[in-house]
């Protein structure tokens, strides 16, 4: 019943694929995810692409405070009826062109907990961690995949550059796996919650950060060559003997390949590449 005595009426939704709509809708689980994120009465919590609002009742219930975001209408509309909360606010937008200023003033970073479309996770990972300030920690369910890249360290086939942004500016774990059937409709893989555990900092200094990530798509851009031959060609606009040199001042092998270099290194060796770039331009 909503607050004027009447009943919520029965919506209808069919989950649209061009969105990535896999609704959560294992009851037990939903509240697992919730009681795994610790949410309390003064957490305030982002929730990304909230669907149904299967795992939104249960933060209303627990935080001082929910941000639903929401690019379907339907499904925004659908929400705001079906949950008549104060602590609700739902937010019809496309999360990734959402500026976070728009939240308001904050006296406590916010929590990010939601089942994200699989189709622009890696994308809101980005967006998320590289918006300073924001946030504190964020619980993701994704597709197990994009969860093991995440986690994954050097000298493994899933480590790249969504490794490397995430353990930049968080402390990401796997913390709980699931399988399809806690989905309607059941996706074709298994997924996994991630925790990520954002740093006040980057994990290490950048100065550029812009240069930074120059220097890690152009590194692992064809990753199973050595880091030579796939930063030469590449968008670092270097010749192959100064681009051996700024290597080796990093401390890499030029003959390593791109799943082979730890984070510092690669913070290292674009604080490098920065470097020699300013000293270009100032005496240009």
């Amino acid at each position: 019943m909503n607050p004027n005595g009447k009943p919520f009426p029965s919506f209808g939704h069919r989950s649209k694929k061009s969105l990535g709509q896999n609704f959560l809708v294992d009851e037990n689980l939903l509240q697992k995810i919730v009681s795994l994120a610790k949410v309390g009465p003064d957490d305030q919590v982002l929730e990304i692409g909230p669907g149904l609002g299967n795992l939104t009742k249960y933060l209303v219930k627990n935080a001082r405070k929910v941000f639903a975001v929401e690019l379907d209408s339907a499904l925004a509309h659908q929400l705001k009826y079906k949950i008549w909360a104060q602590n609700l606010d739902v937010i019809e937008v496309d999360i990734l062109e959402f500026n976070f200023n728009e939240i308001g003033v904050l006296d406590k970073k916010l929590k990010v907990i939601s089942n994200l479309p699989y189709n622009i996770s890696t994308q809101v990972i980005f967006k998320v961690l590289e918006s300073p300030g924001f946030f504190s920690e964020l619980y993701l369910m994704l597709q197990k995949e994009v969860a093991e890249r995440v986690v994954a360290k050097p000298h493994s086939r899933d480590y790249g550059i969504l490794s490397v942004i995430a353990q930049l500016h968080s402390e990401p774990e796997i913390i709980l796996r699931i399988g399809p059937q806690a989905f309607r409709p059941r996706p074709k893989v298994d997924s996994a919650l991630v925790k990520f555990k954002v740093l006040e900092q980057p994990r290490f200094a950048v100065s550029d950060y812009a240069h930074f990530k120059k220097v890690v798509k152009a590194c692992f851009r064809q990753r199973r060559k050595m880091i030579i031959n796939s930063l030469t060609g590449s968008s670092l606009a270097l010749e192959k003997d100064k681009l051996e040199e700024l290597l080796e001042r990093a401390g890499i092998s030029p003959r390593s390949r791109a799943e082979e270099i730890e984070l510092e290194r690669l913070v290292k060796l674009a604080n490098i590449y920065h470097q020699e770039k300013e000293q270009h331009a100032g005496t240009a």
